[in-house]
Order: C-alpha cells, then structure tokens, then sequence
C-alpha cells in the first residue's frame, strides 16, 4: 500500500533527520559556550553564506533528476548516464565555485579584518570546502532516495550529519581550535563521507558525461536557484523586519515560538524526502490511475499534518508553559499561527505536482518571488500593530497564497481529480481546530480546557478519516 510504503520511508528518514537534530541540537550549546558571541556570530555568517552560495552552484540539478529518474520517457539504461552527467556537472560547478572563492580569500580576510571579524584565512578556506562536499553529498543522498534505499540515506545521513556535531564539538571544546576547528570537523565529516555514499550509489555512476542529459537537467534546474534565492528571503526577513519594526524581544518571542513549531516542519520534511522519489515512479508505473493516488496522498497528508500541527497548536500555550520560562508565554499565540502555516506548506508537495510534470519550472520561480513580495508586504503592516504575532500571521497568508497558487496552476496545466466538497470539509475541521486553539490558549494548565481539546481532536480526527476519497486505495506493487 502507498501509505503503508510512505509512512515507513517517512519514519526512516526521518529517524535521521531527527537524530543529527538531536545531536546538533546539544552540540551547539557547547560549541557557543567555548566561543565568544562574536566568533559564534562570524561562524554563523560563514555557514549561512555557503548555504547561499550553494543552491547557485546546485543550479536545481537534484530537482531535476528527481523529476526525469522515473519518467516513462526515460529508459533504465539512460538512468546512470543522467545520473553521472548531473553528478559531473555539479563537480565542475563546486570546483569552479571553489576556485573562485580560493582566489577571493585574500581580498575577503581584509574585509573581515576591518569590520573586526575574528575570521581567519583558513576559515574561508574551510568554509568554502566545506560549501561544495555538502553540495555533492546531498546529490548522492538524493540518488539513494531514487534508488529506494531509504537505510543508505540513513546510514549516509548519521555518519555526515552526526560525525559533523560530534568532531566539531571535539575540534572546539578539547583542541580549542575555534572557529577553524568546527568548520574543519565538518569538512572531515563530509569528506568521509563522500566516497561511502558514492559507493552505495555506485550502480548508476559511469563518469562519463552526456551533454545531452545536461541540457536535460540544467534546463530543467536552473530556475530553482531563483525559488532558493526567494525561500532565503522569504524565511529571514521576518525576523530582520521584527528587529527593525518591533523590538528585539519580540525577535525573541518569534524564535521561541518558530523552535516549537519545527516540530510540525520536521515531520512535512520526512514526508517530502519519501514522497519525491516516489511521485513520479508512480506516474510511470499507473498511467491510469496516478492521478488518483495524488489526491489520495495530499488527502492523508493534509489530514496527517492536521494531527501533528493542530495537536501542538491546540495545546501550544500549555506546552509553552511547561517547558518555558513565564516571560516566553506570549510565544503561545504565534505558535499556533505558524503550525497552522506549516500545515499549508507541507502540502505544496503535492499541490505543485502539476507544474513539475508539466515541466514548468519556472511558474516555481515567479510563484516564490511573488509570495516573497506578499510576505514583505504583510509584516510590513503587521509586525508594528501585532509584533511576533503579525510576523507569524504573514508566514501564514503566505503558505496560503503559494500552495493555492501552486494547486491552481496544477489544475490548469494536469488536473487532478480532487472532491472539493471533501476538501472543504476538511479545511472546515481544520479552521474549527484553529479557532478553538486560538480562543483558547493559555500557559496554564486547567484540566477542563486540556479534556475538551482532547475530545475535539478525536472527533476531528475521526470525521476527517471518513472524509478521505478512498481510504481503500491499495497498490501492491508500489509498496514492495
């Protein structure tokens, strides 16, 4: 069954993720506390510009061949030469980039130097290692996912991610090398890395290059270096209008808050990692009934999500009250907004399917940039009458105008047999939820309040599985 297959891919890759979270999440603690604010700082800008930098050099080529790996035009034996052509082109891509950044460092150290930066030449050198090995695993990480090994992507995933937090927490609390040492723990982790996870995808490398395939795949990738340049804006400027149309504490609170609502993130992640691969596999393999199992998974999805973000907003001041001083309390209502904001941007994974197979990438681009323009507007309106609660508010709205944006060019391009009446109802439960979560919420714990949310979720929960368009959808082959 696709579900059954869905929720166990989910489940694995999610172990991971959840794992190197788990052991970032208690490294950094200790790697801020052996820096100084200053160094921390200067390290987060180096990381933060080589994630920047790399969805340029990316250049969309794991959207790509996620796209073409399991299209019904693509032979089995064209499948390693797109592999290895998009695997090459990224290598050319990073070295190019590197040689760059190489030849920048001199001139890049002086800047440094006159802002009063504690950034050393080596820590350029590192970073910009540090930006292509993570480009390059991710592609053989991708790759794993396409060839259905979701424990490769596991094991691959713990050993960089992981041996990343546990040799930088190394290199900077007992060496005491600073900066250079944290950076060089990951290059070492990535670089260790890299020749486990080529191996493992080893069946579908040839190195050699068919330009064919990088016309393919270039054409088809580069507009998503302006859906990333978008999403880098779209998710940052939130806490930057705060700072400058609120206050800092409200920055504060907004982050509080958005810690919280990973939870919900986290899960849509694990989903989209098991879902991507799968989309088009699926198409290939039921031409006549893919469309079907579209629904059916942006059915269970929004459902699932509904579970895991409505529960949290439902009891977010509780849970804001439990683990957080009095002063966060105000985190709960923010909290709630954006839960309900990353319920609707889980489902872009399946309301943008049209625009993927129809191979019109660059309605992403336009979609993206639009939204982002939307986002400034609305916490430029909201964040000074709301504050942390205005800049959550527009996150929402603009979930909601990029997935209805996305579903409405579906429908006009590959249209999807979607029961609106269902939805409606669906969303419905879901608006009930949200005003109950809203109207209620409260740092503190009151058992009457905590018993009836409870009852509301089961009814909910248990209404909206009968909304499901076929809750009996079953496909054998696709689940081995």
């Amino acid at each position: 069954m696709i579900f059954r297959r869905l929720a166990r891919d989910s489940a694995i890759y999610g172990g991971a993720d959840f794992i190197a979270k788990i052991l970032t999440f208690f490294s950094f603690p200790l790697v801020a506390a052996a820096l100084s604010p200053l160094a921390f700082g200067a390290l987060e800008f180096i990381l933060a510009s080589g994630r920047l930098l790399g969805v340029v050099i990316n250049c969309g080529q794991n959207n790509a061949l996620q796209r073409f790996y399991w299209d019904e035009n693509t032979l089995k034996t064209d499948r390693p030469s797109a592999v290895s052509s998009g695997l090459l082109t990224q290598f050319f891509l990073g070295s190019f980039a590197f040689l760059i950044l190489c030849i920048s460092i001199p001139e890049l150290y002086v800047i440094a130097q006159r802002e009063e930066l504690p950034i050393s030449q080596s820590s350029l050198f590192l970073g910009a290692c540090l930006m292509v090995l993570f480009q390059w695993n991710q592609y053989a990480l991708d790759v794993t996912r396409l060839h259905e090994a979701p424990w490769s992507f596991f094991s691959i995933s713990i050993w960089s991610r992981g041996g990343a937090a546990v040799l930088g927490v190394f290199a900077v609390v007992v060496l005491e090398w600073g900066i250079d040492g944290w950076i060089a723990g990951q290059v070492l982790a990535s670089l260790s890395s890299l020749p486990i996870a080529l191996f493992l995808v080893r069946r579908d490398l040839t190195f050699r290059i068919d330009f064919k395939w990088v016309r393919k795949l270039t054409g088809f990738g580069y507009p998503f270096i302006y859906v990333g340049l978008a999403y880098w804006l779209f998710t940052s400027m939130d806490r930057w209008m705060l700072a400058g149309l609120a206050s800092v504490e409200e920055v504060g609170i907004y982050s509080v808050a958005s810690r919280f609502g990973i939870v919900v993130f986290f899960v849509s992640t694990a989903f989209g990692q098991a879902w991507s691969p799968l989309a088009i596999k699926v198409r290939t393999e039921y031409p006549e009934k893919y469309r079907e199992m579209y629904v059916n998974v942006l059915f269970a999805l929004l459902i699932s999500m509904l579970v895991v973000g409505g529960g949290l907003a439902l009891f977010s001041g509780e849970v804001i009250g439990l683990f957080m001083p009095t002063a966060y309390s105000s985190a709960a209502l923010p909290l709630v907004i954006l839960c309900f904001g990353s319920i609707l941007q889980s489902t872009q994974q399946v309301t943008a399917i049209g625009i993927s197979l129809e191979k019109k990438v660059f309605i992403f681009a336009r979609v993206a940039w639009v939204t982002a323009l939307i986002n400034l507007g609305l916490n430029y309106w909201l964040i000074p009458l709301h504050g942390a609660t205005g800049a959550a508010s527009a996150t929402l709205v603009s979930y909601m105008v990029m997935t209805g944006s996305y579903l409405y060019f579906t429908q006009r391009l590959h249209p999807l047999p979607i029961p609106w009446r269902r939805l409606g109802a669906i969303l419905f439960l879901g608006g009930i939820v949200a005003w109950v979560a809203i109207s209620w919420v409260s740092a503190e714990l009151v058992w009457f309040a905590v018993i009836l949310k409870i009852s509301l979720a089961i009814v909910c929960m248990v209404m909206a599985y009968f909304l499901l368009p076929n809750r009996t959808l079953n496909f054998r082959q696709t689940a081995g």
